[in-house]
C-alpha cells in the first residue's frame, strides 16, 4: 500500500487502509474499537462521504490506523482539506500539504521506465537540459555532466527522453520538461530502479575521493532502535525528502543538477525480537 504522503483524499486513504491492511487489524470494527467509536459502521460511512470526522475523531482515527508524528500531521491536514467548504481554507491546507510531499504532485512514470533508468546520467540530462540552452551541442552537454559522458551518450540520452515525452522543445526551440516531478512506477519495474540506485551509489563513492568536502555531503550514524522508532525514522525521512523536493521545485534560478540520497537499512537484530 502507498504511503499516506502520496494521497490527496483522506477518504481514499481510509478505504485503502481497510482494503489492503490485515483483515483482523483493519476491519471497520477493529479500527472503531481502537478509536473508541461505538458505531462500527461509522467509518464506512465516512469512507463513502456520508459522514465527516470531528476534530477529536480525526486524531483518534489517525492513531487507530497506525499513524504517528509526520504521518499523523499529514493525515490531519488531509482530513481538514477534504472536509473544508471554503476556498481560502482549502488553499491553506494545500500549501501545508505541499510542505510534506513537494509543491508539485509527482507524475508516475509509465512507458519508458526501463529506458529512463538504464543509465545514471539520463535523469541528470533531463534536469540539465532545462537549466541552459545547449543549442543541441551534444559534446558540450556531455562535458557539462559530472563525471563527463561522451557526445554520443548525451545525444542518445536526449533522444530517449524525447521519445518517451520526458522532455520536449517549446516554441522557442528550448528543451523543457513535460512534468516537473516524476516518481517511480510499479513493483514489476523494480529491477530497473535497483540497477539505477546501484549506479548512483557507485557515483556517490567516487564523489568521496573526487570532490572537496565543501562540494558534497556525506554523513552517517549507526543506531540501536526499537521497531516503532525505526518506523518513525522512516516517516520523518520521507517528510524530509518531500520538503527537499519542494525547495527544488520552487527554485527558479537553478544552475546545477544534484543527487540527494539517504540510505537507511537494518544491520543487526536482537535474537529475541520479532524482525
Amino acid at each position: 500500500m502507498k504511503s499516506v504522503f502520496e494521497y490527496d483524499d483522506y477518504r481514499g486513504y481510509l478505504k485503502d487502509v481497510h482494503d489492503y491492511g490485515n483483515r483482523a487489524s483493519f476491519s471497520w470494527r477493529a479500527i472503531s474499537l481502537r478509536a473508541n467509536i461505538t458505531n462500527p459502521n461509522f467509518l464506512r460511512q465516512v469512507m463513502l462521504g456520508e459522514r465527516n470526522l470531528s476534530e477529536k475523531t480525526m486524531d483518534v482515527v489517525g492513531k487507530a490506523i497506525g499513524l504517528q508524528d509526520a504521518e499523523l500531521e499529514y493525515w490531519l491536514l488531509l482530513v481538514k482539506l477534504g472536509q473544508s467548504d471554503k476556498d481560502e481554507s482549502k488553499r491553506h491546507y494545500r500549501q501545508e500539504l505541499a510542505q510534506f510531499r513537494g509543491a508539485v504532485s509527482p507524475v508516475k512514470i509509465g512507458e519508458g521506465f526501463s529506458e529512463y533508468y538504464r543509465h545514471w546520467y539520463i535523469p541528470a540530462i533531463r534536469e540539465l537540459v532545462t537549466l541552459f540552452d545547449f543549442k543541441d551541442d551534444f559534446a558540450l552537454l556531455g562535458r557539462s555532466i559530472y563525471p563527463p559522458i561522451t557526445e554520443s551518450e548525451a545525444r542518445s540520452a536526449v533522444q530517449i527522453l524525447a521519445r518517451f515525452h520526458f522532455i520536449y522543445k517549446d516554441a522557442d526551440g528550448r528543451w523543457v520538461e513535460s512534468d516537473r516531478a516524476l516518481r517511480s512506477g510499479t513493483p514489476k519495474q523494480r529491477s530497473a530502479l535497483i540497477h539505477y540506485h546501484r549506479e548512483m551509489l557507485g557515483k556517490a563513492s567516487e564523489a568521496l575521493f573526487a570532490l572537496d568536502k565543501d562540494k558534497r555531503f556525506v554523513g552517517g550514524m549507526t543506531l540501536g532502535v526499537s521497531k516503532e522508532c525505526y518506523r518513525r525514522i522512516l516517516a520523518e525521512t520521507e517528510k524530509f525528502k518531500n520538503r527537499v523536493a519542494s525547495l527544488a521545485l520552487n527554485d527558479s534560478k537553478g544552475d546545477k543538477v544534484i543527487q540527494v540520497a539517504v540510505q537507511i537499512f537494518p544491520m543487526g537484530y536482537s535474537p529475541d525480537r520479532n524482525r
